[in-house]
C-alpha cells in the first residue's frame, strides 16, 4: 500500500470568487469571513454575495480516494476542461469542501445549499455525470462530513466582518 506523496491534492494557486448570493438567504446583509482553528482565513463573503475563497486552500477534490501502490483510486476529477485546463470536478469540488468545512461555524448556506452550489458548478463546467455526484454527496455528505470534521479536527469559526476590502480574486463565472 502506497501513501499520497502530497497531503492535498489540490492547492489552489490563485483566489477564486463566485456569486453565492442565489444560495443565501435574503437577510443576509453582512461581510463575513471564515477562518480555521488556527486563525488561517480561507472563506470570505460580502455583503452582495460575492465569495471568495482564498489561497493556498487545499483539498482532495471528489472524495473519496485513495493511494495504492502508486496510484490513486476513488471519484474521479474528470477530464480537463478546455476553458481552464484543470479536472472539469475542480472548482465544484474546492467550492463545495470550503463550504462543507464551515457548514458548523454560521455558514449563512444549508448543506442542501451546498450541494446545490456543488451541482451548478459541475452544470457549468459540462461535467457529465453531474447528477450521479450530486445525488452521492446528498445521499452520503452528511455522513462523510462527520467523519471528516472529526478526522481533520476542524474548529472553523465565523469572523463577523471583513477587515478592509475584499481580496481580490479570479473569478469564474463564465461556462468552461
Amino acid at each position: 500500500m502506497s501513501q499520497f506523496s502530497v497531503k492535498w491534492i489540490f492547492v489552489l494557486d490563485t483566489n477564486y470568487a463566485i456569486d453565492l448570493k442565489p444560495y443565501l438567504p435574503s437577510s443576509h446583509s453582512t461581510d463575513i469571513a471564515f477562518e480555521d482553528r488556527d486563525g488561517k482565513r480561507w472563506l470570505e463573503i460580502t455583503k452582495d454575495g460575492q465569495a471568495t475563497v482564498l489561497t493556498p486552500y487545499a483539498w482532495d477534490g471528489c472524495t473519496p480516494k485513495y493511494a495504492l501502490w502508486d496510484i490513486v483510486l476513488g471519484t474521479p476529477d474528470g477530464v480537463p476542461n478546455v476553458k481552464t485546463k484543470k479536472p472539469k470536478a475542480y472548482y465544484a469540488s474546492l467550492v463545495h469542501d470550503v463550504l462543507y468545512q464551515f457548514l458548523d461555524a454560521g455558514l449563512p448556506i444549508s448543506r442542501a445549499g451546498a450541494d446545490r452550489v456543488f451541482l451548478d458548478i459541475l452544470s457549468r463546467d459540462g461535467f457529465g455525470p453531474r447528477w450521479i455526484y450530486y445525488a452521492a454527496v446528498r445521499v452520503f455528505g452528511g455522513g462523510f462530513r462527520l467523519f471528516t470534521r472529526w478526522k481533520r479536527s476542524y474548529r472553523g469559526r465565523m469572523v463577523p466582518a471583513l477587515q478592509g476590502q475584499p481580496t481580490p480574486a479570479r473569478s469564474m463565472s463564465g461556462r468552461g
